[in-house]
């Protein structure tokens, strides 16, 4: 059984991206997406991150065109992989394995207003070797 989970955020980091052993590109990054919520003392933002991790085609797209800030809507299978933080304590990430994704308006202003969504490619892709996925 999988979860599978839409979201629209933006991009924490730049897309890392590697090459597999049997050379698939594969590219991750990380997504802020945004909720809010009434409390007693108001409107309370809520940011929830989550690791998403595209392969092939999908993968060379978003290295290519995608960078900090930028918007996406992304579409995948949701998984949650433990972890152990340096003082032992025990941690748990979200980690989306993309399916399908939209680029959405360019980076939000400090209004929250987006921006024209650039469509030029960014700077050569650098790929590095991966350990086998």
């Amino acid at each position: 059984m999988s979860a599978n989970i839409s979201i629209i955020g933006n991009l924490g980091k730049t897309p890392e991206t590697k090459i597999t052993d049997n050379g698939t590109l594969v590219a991750s990054f990380s997504m802020a997406s945004n909720s809010f919520r009434n409390s007693p003392e108001g409107r309370v933002e809520k940011t929830d991150w989550f690791r998403v991790t595209a392969f092939g085609k999908q993968a060379e797209t978003l290295a290519r065109y995608v960078r900090k800030g930028s918007r996406l809507y992304v579409q995948g299978r949701l998984t949650f992989n433990p972890w152990v933080d340096q003082s032992d304590t025990p941690q748990a990430g979200a980690e989306i394995v993309l399916q399908e994704f939209q680029f959405l308006s360019g980076r939000r202003d400090e209004d929250g207003e987006g921006t024209a969504m650039q469509v030029a490619p960014t700077a050569p892709v650098e790929l590095q070797q991966a350990a086998a996925y």
